[in-house]
């Protein structure tokens, strides 16, 4: 009788462990790969960021231009030297805007201090060659982007 128990027990974890999982979502995002040609010497990092699709881009520099309400979400920070790192950042369906920016800060310390995280713009440089990627995610899969060469 045990045997017989034992036997149903072991039919019954194996039955329910080859199931497909019905409650796994599909995802969203953006990866790629981001290939550093040359850093500048006061960069202590980089990051992938993304923006609203209404950030005007030549309007960064004006001091009275809140960046910062525009800021969506970024990747994990790039340390200053790497030559080359994959990237993936999950988003929403939706239109927004990719930027690659070199930090005057270490990464850390300006990414996890709220302050200074509201002063982003103080702490940011755009790289020299490398324009903003506008990308359009309409369902849920990954945009995968071609190879970002980056000047700094």
């Amino acid at each position: 009788m045990r045997l017989a128990l034992l036997i149903i027990i072991i039919s019954l974890l194996l039955m329910t462990a080859c199931e497909t999982p019905e409650s796994l979502e599909a995802v969203a995002g953006v990866d790629g790969a981001v290939i550093f040609t040359s850093w500048s010497d006061s960069l202590k990092g980089a990051v992938v960021v993304v923006f609203d699709k209404d950030l005007e881009f030549d309007r960064i520099d004006e001091p009275e231009y809140k960046v910062i309400d525009y800021f969506i979400t970024y990747s994990d920070p790039i340390s200053s030297g790497t030559s080359s790192v994959d990237y993936f950042i999950q988003l929403e369906t939706g239109e927004y805007q990719l930027m690659v920016i070199g930090l005057l800060l270490d990464p850390a310390q300006l990414l996890a201090n709220e302050e200074l995280f509201q002063e982003i713009q103080k702490y940011i440089v755009i790289p020299e060659n490398s324009a903003p990627r506008g990308i359009v995610i309409r369902e849920k899969k990954i945009n995968e982007q071609t190879d970002w060469y980056v000047q700094f």
